[in-house]
């Protein structure tokens, strides 16, 4: 099977790079923001046509500027020609409105040392009275004339697509045409969630075997939520492609402070909901804080499997060694009370899995995409309705009502999976309180093995008499 034609868009910073990309995907993936240095690892999408279109980071971006440090900005550079060795072709983008600067002659001759084809673009031409000031960036002397085009009001997009697929066909007339069915497709979807500065990064380039996420002890490095495949072999020995969504770290709305932080939280909400297991990510060194139980809730919501990573589990082992933890006699002592006070604050979550690792540990990689496996059969798994309705008979005739008639179960069988849906055939739902329908959840999840799944009643009561 014949590989995409993959076209990198790249530039300075605030030239319209990511909403470009979001035209040309017709997406919203990449945050749009007028904040130099919002998008810093690269994005990539795949389009049915059998192109994978990347957006990077700005080039040249200036250290301070938009909390960016020394490393960040040699990270995003990075990461940017990580972007340019993958690429067929690339999109050079450039501010119609503040003109031909000295960084863009820069990256015009860095990027002729490539020898890669490249594609002009005048980013920000708003009006037909702008579309002169496109003969300044003519003085570089590309092999194909600059194209004009507003990514914001969709201006020239389709000459840019038509010039696209024109030099697509022109490096290589059969070389990229078959994979436009397969693109995009995936056996299994995961999604890193949690608290910033815990280590989703650093798992997500664990996974991918390779530095894909730039990585910083500064929090609210990953400003979105980037998107990678890599292959793994399940238990029956079959090859599954997976794609892992690095998510930003999520804090409560009122606690954001800026707009870019929030679009972060918008796109790790709807990673969330796309995923097929969400695995939420936490620090060996802290416990679960009310941001965390907030993530919790809004995974149960969205009726997504659940499984949980205790990451920087070396460092625990650091922490005890020096001493710091002496409450402990060994560091399974610590390990075995951070496991039980986990599952206390878990309780909504029955049997949850969780995991012990380190990002810098081979093992871990394993040891995530095993449970991974685990828990989408876990969540597929369907509940024949002899077995289903025999357990729920024998749990319901240990009820005791509170208001003195018994609760009657008549029949129940299962409607939908991603969340586990029940529905239950009864005489009054409201002879069932809330403490024995919790326990009622908690003896299926238990009987089928279903931890760290949703599991949701729909109750169908006989009308009243009245």
């Amino acid at each position: 099977m014949q590989r995409n034609f993959c076209l990198a868009i790249v530039g300075r910073p605030n030239v319209g790079k990511s909403r470009l990309f979001n035209r040309l995907t017709n997406s919203r993936r990449a945050i749009v923001h007028d904040q130099p240095g919002v998008t810093r690892d690269v994005m990539a999408e795949d389009l049915p046509n059998g192109m994978t279109i990347l957006d990077t980071g700005g080039l040249g971006l200036v250290v301070g500027q938009s909390q960016t440090s020394a490393e960040i900005a040699a990270a995003v550079e990075e990461q940017v020609h990580f972007a340019i060795s993958m690429a067929d072709l690339i999109l050079l983008v450039f501010d119609a409105q503040s003109g031909a600067l000295p960084m863009d002659e820069e990256i015009v001759a860095m990027l002729r040392r490539t020898g890669k084809p490249m594609i002009p673009v005048v980013n920000k031409v708003d009006n037909d009275a702008m579309t002169g000031g496109t003969c300044e960036f003519a003085k570089f002397g590309f092999a194909w004339a600059p194209i004009a085009v507003s990514a914001e009001h969709n201006r020239g997009i389709d000459v840019l697509e038509g010039a696209i697929d024109g030099i697509r066909n022109e490096l290589a007339p059969n070389e990229f045409e078959e994979n436009a069915s397969s693109a995009g497709e995936t056996d299994l979807s995961l999604a890193f969630v949690g608290a910033p500065n815990v280590g989703k990064s650093s798992l997500t380039n664990l996974l991918l075997g390779a530095s894909r996420v730039i990585v910083n002890e500064t929090a609210g490095t990953t400003r979105d939520s980037i998107s990678a495949e890599f292959e793994a072999v399940d238990a029956d020995g079959n090859t599954k492609t997976i794609r892992i969504v690095d998510t930003a770290g999520l804090r409560a709305f009122g606690k954001m402070d800026s707009s870019v932080e929030y679009f972060s939280s918008v796109r790790a909400r709807e990673a969330m909901g796309r995923a097929g297991v969400v695995f939420l990510i936490l620090d060996a060194l802290n416990g679960i804080t009310k941001q965390v139980q907030r993530i919790l809730h809004e995974v149960e919501a969205l009726g997504r499997p659940l499984a949980v990573v205790v990451n920087k589990w070396d460092l625990a082992h650091e922490a005890f060694s020096r001493g710091d933890l002496p409450a402990y006699e060994s560091i399974e002592a610590f390990q075995k009370d951070y496991q039980a006070k986990l599952r206390k604050e878990l309780f909504a979550w029955v049997n949850v899995s969780i995991l012990f690792v380190s990002a810098h540990a081979d093992e871990s990689r394993g040891q995530i995409i095993t449970t991974a496996f685990q828990m989408v059969e876990r969540a597929q798994k369907k509940l024949t309705t002899g077995t289903l309705n025999r357990l729920l008979g024998e749990c319901v005739a240990s009820f005791h009502s509170m208001r003195g008639k018994p609760f009657k179960l008549f029949y129940a069988l299962q409607t939908a999976t991603y969340p586990h849906t029940l529905r239950v055939y009864c005489n009054q739902r409201k002879l069932l309180n809330k403490t024995y329908e919790a326990l009622l959840r908690r003896r299926c999840v238990e009987a089928f093995d279903l931890g760290g799944c949703p599991l949701r009643f729909e109750f169908f009561s006989k009308p009243s008499k009245k």
